[in-house]
């Protein structure tokens, strides 16, 4: 890795409060985004305890651990690779909660590596920031958080991810060593191969409380604690791949379309008339499938797609549901904070689509919806809404956005 200092200013700017510029501070946006995503990893150095205190601490652990019997469905404890199902930790008895909660804290004492996984749905503060990641990233994110003692303890064998990681140390410290990419960004499917050998370590150091690391996805590595315990966060980053639209794409044009959901000619193996034939066809299709797959349409896709990626934001909703029968042309309503949509003009309806669901509104409200869209989060009332529809209309659509989730009172 290039030294972090070779490329960008010091550590003493002020740095930013939120988003994916305060993890990667001091390194610019543009930098990260041309230099480092999906091309080779970054260690941003630092020594501070408190950088992601806001986040996650020891304490909160603590707090999470205790709330999350009888099951800990979220909850792995790993040793040198192998896992130990939660469900056969603890005693049987009337107290299932508290026998596995301290079953946990003998197999931390004893060496063992304890992963909450998906953190982010059951703690606020990851939910905030992760909800607010995926809105500039246009991504997906999962956090797990990895706690191991002291004593050179170590979770898992050298191995890669199939997701991109953004690992942020939180307590303590631990040593990390990089493999290098034997296979660059590989697809979900595509597991690392531990019947070989282990590649030779190219890089090893120790991330420093408040330190960084990206690594993209296919980077082998390893982490050990040192003498004294390691907490961090690992932020998995799920964006939207190209193969997996082409893949969808290309599904609904064989579902639509008879022609590319025949089978080979019988006997075409060894009669080769046929197999020119196919040939033939086989040209036919492909000439159709290219037409249907535009670059337009496939990079709109990948606009919508954007909308099932970011997770819910209802916080609110069930006291917005409580205020809608009083909702009238002057209450002052927003966009929900953190949403992602898109909407789309047919010939009969506007589609607006957002937490994975399309509300359909008749066509002639379009230019409505797309105020409605674009507001800013200072808001609007029912009244002030431009365009053709009279009052009650902009009302009724005010109530509509409020009841679906996408509007809240303000």
């Amino acid at each position: 890795m290039t030294s972090l200092t070779d490329q960008v200013g010091a550590e003493s700017e002020e740095r930013p409060s939120s988003g994916l510029s305060r993890l990667l501070h001091p390194v610019p946006l543009p930098t990260f985004r041309d230099e480092y995503w999906e091309r080779r990893p970054l260690h941003i150095p630092r020594n501070d305890p408190e950088y992601f205190a806001d986040l996650l601490t020891l304490d909160d652990v603590d707090r999470v651990l205790g709330q999350s019997g009888p099951d800990f469905g979220n909850v792995r404890v790993i040793r040198e690779g192998k896992e130990t199902p939660v469900s056969e930790l603890g005693a049987p008895g009337r107290n299932m909660t508290a026998s596995r909660l301290e079953a946990l804290y003998e197999r931390y004492r004893s060496g063992s590596t304890v992963i909450l996984n998906a953190l982010e749905r059951r703690w606020e503060p990851l939910a905030r920031f992760t909800a607010m990641l995926s809105a500039e990233v246009n991504a997906r994110f999962q956090v797990n958080v990895y706690l191991t003692p002291g004593g050179q303890a170590r979770g898992f064998d050298p191995h890669y991810d199939s997701h991109d990681v953004i690992v942020m140390q939180a307590y303590g410290s631990k040593r990390w060593r990089l493999y290098g990419a034997p296979y660059a960004l590989p697809l979900e499917g595509q597991r690392y191969d531990h019947s070989g050998e282990v590649p030779e370590v190219e890089e090893e150091f120790d991330l420093q409380p408040g330190s960084l690391l990206y690594l993209p996805r296919g980077t082998v590595h390893a982490a050990t604690s040192n003498d004294a315990a390691s907490m961090h966060l690992t932020f998995g980053v799920h964006p939207v791949l190209i193969p997996a639209l082409i893949s969808e794409a290309v599904r609904e044009v064989f579902e639509g379309d008879e022609r590319f959901r025949r089978s080979m000619p019988l006997g075409f193996a060894d009669d080769k008339h046929l197999q020119e034939q196919a040939e033939d066809v086989f040209a036919e299709l492909i000439d159709a499938l290219a037409a249907r797959l535009s670059p337009q349409g496939m990079t709109a896709r990948a606009v919508k797609q954007t909308t099932s990626l970011a997770p819910v934001t209802l916080r609110g909703h069930l006291g917005d549901l409580e205020s809608l029968p009083r909702l009238d042309l002057d209450t002052r309503v927003r966009r929900r904070p953190g949403l992602r949509w898109s909407m789309a003009l047919g010939e009969e309806v506007v589609e607006l689509e957002f937490h994975s669901k399309t509300v359909q509104l008749p066509v002639h409200v379009a230019d409505e919806v797309r105020f409605v869209t674009e507001s800013d989060g200072q808001g609007f009332t029912a009244s002030s809404i431009p365009g053709g529809l009279d009052q009650p209309g902009c009302l009724l659509l005010v109530r509509t956005l409020v009841r679906e989730g996408f509007l809240t009172l303000s």
